[in-house]
């Protein structure tokens, strides 16, 4: 099998690295539009060699990449990925489009009005950041569906795919883990908490770790990591019992595949969003949809260490056999055949 991937150029995304690393494990033949996101510099093809090539392909994925938005004055220096391939291919029933983006399908939030963040004093923050933190909905933004790429592609997998996106024929597809987020497991747990957020204004981070916070001055070993190096930050995740996720830019966030990929035992906010093969509670993660059901859970967890530890390694082997790079295409590729 062959296929053609329109790829952003060297911006890293979450999702495309996924798909990129997936194909390469399935043993694909896959030659790419621009460099990056673990693309092999002897796949990438000029134009002119990848309209041919592509033409020649079992199937085109167009993964999608943070580009100019023409609200957004600062955005100007993205480069959209190279689109425009597709009308030179002309080859729509074969074509996938493979959404990443959050906020909107710019990636961009709406506007570029700022507004006091009320939470934290002296902080402001794009109006769609800011109304999403007491109304879930506004991380759904507009314009939500790439209309372009919707008539251009016969199938359109999303990131963060709502139930109401599925009645216009929107295929769920979330982020997973990447090889590098396995880290070495068998850590002794000496750590009872691990709490690293990049960002606090984003679904119920700042109030799990407000949480957090005061755990720790109960005296409970709560660790909040910034600035370590990845192999690092891994290492600390797997010296824990409990890791902390919450919401990003859309439901979904990154920090729940890498608790879950170290054996430790993932508190994750609820989605909204819906995804293959969706981790049950209690049994591969811990979710909670309020810091009042978070408290309650984490102090029970935190009193039955080895219930932390068998839903560690619980979630360990469902990512391992679920939620990899071979998963998610064996998914693309089981829902473009049938």
């Amino acid at each position: 099998m062959k296929i053609s991937l329109i790829t952003p150029s060297k911006k890293t995304d979450a999702l495309a690295p996924v798909i990129i690393e997936g194909l390469y494990d399935l043993g694909i033949e896959i030659i790419a539009s621009d460099p990056g996101n673990g693309v092999r510099p002897q796949d990438v093809k000029n134009d002119e060699d990848f309209i041919s090539h592509a033409k020649d392909s079992d199937f085109i994925f167009v993964l999608w990449g943070k580009g100019p938005d023409s609200r957004w004055p600062r955005s100007g220096t993205n480069r959209n990925p190279k689109y425009y391939l597709l009308d030179l291919i002309d080859d729509p029933e074969k074509t996938a489009y493979i959404d990443g983006s959050e906020w909107t399908s710019t990636g961009h939030p709406e506007t570029y009005e700022i507004i006091p963040f009320p939470p934290l004093p002296k902080m402001n923050l794009p109006r769609q950041i800011v109304e999403a933190k007491s109304d879930p909905l506004r991380c759904r933004g507009e314009p939500w569906i790439n209309k372009e790429m919707f008539e251009k592609c016969r199938w359109y997998f999303k990131r963060e795919c709502y139930p109401q996106d599925l009645e216009s024929g929107i295929i769920p597809l979330n982020i997973a883990c990447q090889k590098k987020f396995f880290g070495e497991i068998d850590i002794p747990k000496e750590i009872d908490i691990v709490c690293s957020f990049g960002q606090v204004y984003t679904g119920l981070r700042i109030e799990v770790q407000n949480i957090c916070e005061k755990l720790q001055l109960e005296g409970f070993k709560v660790k909040f990591i910034k600035g370590l190096g990845h192999q690092d930050y891994l290492r600390e995740l797997s010296s824990s019992h409990i890791s902390v996720s919450a919401w990003g830019a859309g439901n979904s966030c990154m920090r729940m595949w890498e608790s879950m990929a170290n054996k430790t035992c993932c508190f994750a906010q609820k989605t909204e969003i819906l995804f293959p093969n969706k981790p049950l509670d209690g049994r591969h993660y811990v979710e909670y949809s309020t810091p009042e059901e978070f408290e309650l859970k984490i102090r029970k967890y935190l009193q039955n260490k080895e219930d932390c530890i068998q839903v560690g390694k619980n979630g360990y082997n469902f990512v391992k056999n679920n939620h990899v790079g071979t998963s998610r295409i064996k998914y693309i590729l089981d829902i473009i055949n049938s």
